[in-house]
């Protein structure tokens, strides 16, 4: 298979902030240093979708061009929102895809995201990634332009209905 190009979406992210392997919940957008031989991305921009012992799963959006990540916010949004928040007490809030942890419930969950975006653009299958919690250093979660909620009317809450009305305009 050939190697796939890393695209760079630095350009993208509004903020981050560093965070412990402990504090990160499914839905959290990641970046972080991978120091793994034979690694062709040392520095992932990971969309974490759970984490199984030492592994965390996730899609790496260094493997996919803007426009499918904006469609993947869209898609997602339409089963549980992004919102800004801040359970696990960071200086500042941060964006998450509102998937089911521990410490907030909600009705959809990794596996579910999984079986409803990824089968829709091989794409994301393809950037589908698994990283070893002990290869990577500098664990930051990120804030990223997400077009959707940036059409969002100042006080109006992103739900999955208000993301549907915004993509329709």
């Amino acid at each position: 298979m050939a190697r796939k190009q890393r695209i760079n979406h630095y350009r993208r992210i509004i903020s981050e902030q560093k965070i412990s392997e402990k504090s990160m919940l499914p839905g959290m957008l990641l970046s972080f240093i991978y120091n793994s031989t034979g690694v062709y991305d040392r520095r992932p921009l990971l969309f974490f979708m759970y984490k199984e012992g030492n592994l965390i799963h996730g899609i790496n959006f260094n493997y996919l061009h803007e426009h499918r990540i904006q469609q993947f916010f869209t898609l997602s949004q339409t089963l549980t929102p992004v919102i800004e928040e801040n359970l696990i007490s960071l200086t500042n809030d941060y964006q998450r895809l509102q998937l089911n942890t521990s410490k907030k419930a909600s009705s959809v969950g990794s596996k579910l995201l999984y079986n409803t975006i990824i089968p829709r653009d091989k794409h994301y299958k393809e950037a589908y990634r698994t990283y070893k919690l002990s290869k990577a250093s500098s664990m930051k979660v990120v804030n990223y332009n997400i077009d959707s909620l940036s059409k969002l009317k100042i006080g109006q809450k992103a739900t999955s209905e208000t993301i549907r009305k915004v993509d329709d305009e």
